[in-house]
């Protein structure tokens, strides 16, 4: 596992890239489709009080992952900000390996929209005011 550290647009990204034989994958046809897994912990402003985003850019799974949900929750339950860093990188290994070598379809993550988007700034461009 390689963690690099990053800085965009003020918040903090540590990139986590993991190589595939040591998530565990069962199958060898999961071996040769899993690529190397980049993870990404994104630490908002008010970190630990806010907790981290956890996205990845990686297709390793059917359905993808890689469309900006939060995997959160679903890599540490229970998330404080007692439970630190730590125990979401603790978490990946064992939710990676869950994910790739599930039997059938399962949804994981949650969706968020980042930042609110208010319609009005884009109503001149419709209506062509």
């Amino acid at each position: 596992m390689l963690i690099t550290q990053k800085e965009v647009g003020g918040e903090i990204q540590l990139v986590v890239m993991i190589e595939k034989n040591i998530i565990g994958i069962d199958s060898e046809k999961a071996k040769e489709r899993v690529p190397k897994t980049v993870v990404f912990l994104i630490l908002l402003h008010g970190y630990p009080e806010i907790p981290p985003k956890v996205l990845t850019k990686s297709n390793f799974c059917t359905p993808t992952l890689m469309d900006g949900r939060d995997l959160l929750n679903d890599i540490c339950q229970n998330w404080s900000p007692k439970s630190g860093l730590k125990a979401i990188l603790e978490g990946m290994l064992p939710f990676l390996s869950r994910v790739i070598n599930a039997k059938g379809y399962k949804f994981y993550g949650t969706f968020h929209l980042g930042a609110t988007i208010n319609l009005k700034n884009f109503e001149s461009m419709i209506v062509g005011k």
